[in-house]
């Protein structure tokens, strides 16, 4: 009997609680209920062991990351029991970004990577991923391998792993990653010709200086202070005595979030649900009421606990608003193009906005290519045709991933490989990346930004997933409902990594429209995507609440 997979999107995740029932209870328990005890990570480590063991033989070396959420201590030691009882050898890193993981693995030429981490999602929950030797997130292939072993040893159709293995002395993971991010800020610096620190901020960035919310994970305590050591004022508005992902703007923000300067001083006594905008209103305040950002200034950027994704807040005429990750995508290209002439191949998710990919053009001949949601399709479509997944390269090799949520993948120098690069999602990175971009697009020789068209994004939440495979009948009531309001027909394309994704595209007065219908692969949601490209004049609004109206009476427990 085939049994659910364990692994979502990104990872394994679910809500830290204690479970006193036997393996096969603690694991239906996570499928069922989202329940991630210490028993379901220990048979998830003895799982992953297993699969090492098997794919690159005897004794795997597994460096293991964290963050800080309450419970991971305990859930890194059941995962460590669980490997080292496998057969692998465990190398602990202590508290990292996700980034950092990547980085240690590659640094110390281990086997795999294990971090213990929900991403954004609240401090009450956590998770794992998987890294291979080549510091990628694992793949469904592998991931399918793992969840099969974990179900047998379970329900006892596989015996329990009794090897006796060994736990390596730890090192300083962070010290690591601070080392790479600083080459990465020299990779930049050289791609963009330009000089952080001789960069005049004062058009660039609001008056104020920079407002950084790390959502109180591993660099809250540092990366605003390396900034300001660099020349640009930055000021760290999360804390490390709040839980992680507290009010986390990189998580809950929509990419396309705006709000008018009167929405921000109005909300000024509501109970604040983003600090970094919080923040933001009490600069107002002490400003009486007068903006102090000029349109198309950067006022904040947003990242997430694990530190992994990125998002920034630019000034507007009347307000703010988001500068999601295809905008900053948009922004790196512009301005790598501006000073370095070339190709590149540029990778977005179903859920990008459609003028980035339509508007491509005007940059010159570039290729780009539609990939499932989750940034290891990212990284999955810019490896070289070759198949290998290191780029070899003795410059910045001219590839970019992007999900508008704030992900964005770009390469990363090899530590003690010359002339390769690995791919990786980094939040910091992305912060350099596009603060550098900015100070070359200020010059008035860049090309214009993409086109955007109109997009929005809605979750049912809680959602009975297992009700929605995409090609039911319930897909079918979407295509109806769709078509009817689009007085034309839709075309159902297949993404490869989104076994449960219908997308419809088509074209609405002749210009291309886009309606995506997916599971979260980590929380109890379903998510519906409407995309159109710029010139339609239809009400997007209208089409989402019919479609939110049609299915979620049958998603709702």
């Amino acid at each position: 009997m085939k049994r659910p997979r364990l692994h979502g999107t990104d990872g394994i995740r679910g809500r830290i609680e204690l479970f006193d029932g036997d393996d096969v209870g603690a694991l239906n328990a996570l499928i069922e209920q989202r329940i991630l005890s210490n028993r379901s990570m220990r048979i998830i480590g003895e799982a992953t062991g297993l699969y090492l063991v098997e794919d690159v033989g005897d004794l795997p070396l597994v460096m293991i990351g964290w963050d800080r959420r309450d419970g991971n201590a305990e859930l890194v030691d059941a995962l460590e029991s669980g490997l080292e009882s496998a057969g692998c050898r465990t190398l602990r890193i202590g508290e990292v970004p996700t980034p950092g993981l990547h980085h240690a693995v590659l640094a110390s030429a281990a086997d795999a990577g294990m971090m213990v981490t929900a991403s954004h999602n609240p401090a009450t929950d956590s998770g794992v991923k998987f890294f291979d030797s080549e510091g990628y997130k694992s793949m469904p292939e592998a991931e399918d391998r793992i969840s099969t072993l974990a179900w047998e040893l379970a329900d006892g159709g596989l015996a329990a792993p009794q090897e006796k293995s060994e736990s390596l002395e730890g090192i300083d993971g962070l010290s690591l990653y601070r080392d790479a991010l600083k080459m990465r800020l020299q990779v930049f610096e050289s791609l963009f010709d330009v000089d952080f620190e001789s960069v005049d901020w004062r058009d660039i960035v609001a008056q104020q200086g920079l407002i950084l919310d790390c959502s109180g994970g591993a660099a809250t305590d540092w990366l605003a202070l390396g900034l300001c050591r660099r020349g640009l004022k930055t000021i760290e508005v999360s804390s490390r005595f709040s839980p992680i992902n507290h009010n986390c703007g990189a998580g809950d923000f929509s990419p396309t979030a705006k709000w008018t300067t009167q929405e921000l001083l109005m909300s000024a006594d509501e109970e604040p649900t983003h600090q970094l905008i919080f923040q933001i209103v009490l600069a107002l305040q002490e400003n009486d009421g007068a903006t102090f950002w000029e349109p198309g200034q950067i006022v904040g950027a947003a990242l997430d606990g694990d530190g992994d994704r990125c998002l920034l807040i630019e000034g507007t005429s009347d307000g703010l608003q988001i500068v999601d990750g295809d905008r900053m995508c948009d922004d790196i290209m512009r301005a790598a193009i501006s000073t370095r002439p070339g190709s590149w191949k540029m990778a977005a998710s179903i859920e990008s906005d459609l003028g980035l990919t339509a508007d491509l053009p005007r940059l010159g001949e570039h290729v780009a290519i539609t990939t499932a949601v989750g940034d290891r399709w990212l990284s999955a479509a810019l490896c070289s045709e070759s198949g290998e997944k290191f780029l070899r390269s003795l410059e910045f090799p001219r590839v970019i991933g992007t999900e508008d949520s704030g992900h964005l993948v770009m390469p990363a120098p090899c530590p003690n490989q010359d002339d390769s690069w690995g791919l990786v999602g980094d939040g910091a990175a992305t912060l350099l990346a596009s603060l550098l971009a900015r100070a070359v697009l200020s010059k008035d020789f860049a090309t214009s930004a993409f086109r955007g068209g109109w997009k929005k994004r809605i979750s049912i939440q809680p959602s009975v997933r297992e009700r929605w495979t995409g090609a039911n009948e319930l897909s079918e009531l979407v295509r109806t409902t769709a078509e009817q309001w689009c007085g034309a027909k839709l075309v159902q394309t297949e993404v490869e990594g989104e076994a449960a994704l219908q997308l419809l595209e088509g074209a609405l007065n002749g210009l291309p429209i886009s309606i995506a219908v997916r599971n979260s692969g980590t929380e109890a949601k379903t998510s519906i995507s409407i995309r159109f490209a710029r010139g339609i004049k239809a009400d997007g609004d209208e089409l989402m609440s019919q479609l939110e109206d049609a299915l979620k009476p049958h998603l709702s427990p």
